[in-house]
């Protein structure tokens, strides 16, 4: 589940910020070879003056080289981050994001469900209908969600998910715990950018929380549609 990367003026300032912090650095550097030019004057034994031109190196503009720095750190973790989210969908509001319909085989053993998966995107156009022939009596759809802070929505990085997971439970523990189980990977699953921002959710200042969730129903024929909220995915019956 992929949205086209989309240049605006959000990103434009993220460029221009680049762009800052590289000449700052350029210019810190480059001070160190230019240097300057400097005229003294001089007098002989005789008074007589004249003047000579004299070649000083600046000093290093520290000041300017961290200012370069700390921009194009946080410029290139932005940008990152804008480019590598282009892979979930905003999460702006509660929306729905799938519908699932499972329907139980009769007389399988373990048993068995035919599971129609059908995803939409945050405009609520369908993107995919699929289905699928599962192990289980019961359903589970599991996702990532990754949550930014509000300021970042400046630079046009919101909040997002990814449904990762079809899944078939059973409800008998002891099925569970032995019966073989089908899993069905979706959108590549947890991909690496996930995995990254996972482990830096609580040390990062670009990043609120990351974490994946799951909502499950028996396998009784209903039409579940499944909507995503800040706090993650629910599932409740079609039209209610």
């Amino acid at each position: 589940m992929t949205t086209p990367i989309q240049v605006g003026l959000p990103q434009i300032v993220l460029f221009i910020i680049l762009i800052l912090g590289i000449v700052l650095l350029i210019s810190a550097f480059t001070s160190l070879s230019r240097g300057r030019r400097e005229m003294e004057i001089f007098e002989d034994e005789t008074g007589h003056r004249y003047r000579r031109w004299r070649h000083r190196r600046r000093r290093f503009g520290w000041k300017r080289s961290i200012s370069g720095i700390v921009l194009l750190v946080c410029a290139l973790a932005l940008i990152w981050l804008a480019t590598s989210v282009q892979a979930y969908i905003g999460l702006t509001s509660d929306i729905k994001v799938a519908t699932v319909q499972a329907t139980p085989f009769s007389n399988t053993s373990p048993p068995q469900m035919a599971v129609r998966l059908t995803t939409y995107d945050n405009q609520g156009k369908q993107l995919d209908s699929k289905l699928y022939t599962m192990n289980g009596d019961t359903w589970i759809v599991m996702g990532d969600i990754v949550k930014f802070p509000s300021w970042m929505n400046i630079f046009g990085i919101h909040s997002g998910y990814k449904l990762t997971r079809l899944e078939g439970l059973y409800l008998n523990p002891t099925q569970e715990a032995n019966d073989k189980h089908t899993v069905v990977v979706l959108n590549g699953g947890d991909d690496n950018f996930f995995k990254t921002v996972y482990k830096q959710a609580w040390s990062s200042p670009f990043v609120e929380a990351a974490y994946g969730n799951g909502t499950f129903e028996p396998a009784d024929d209903q039409v579940y549609d499944i909507y995503l909220s800040q706090s993650g995915l629910y599932a409740k019956p079609a039209g209610k």
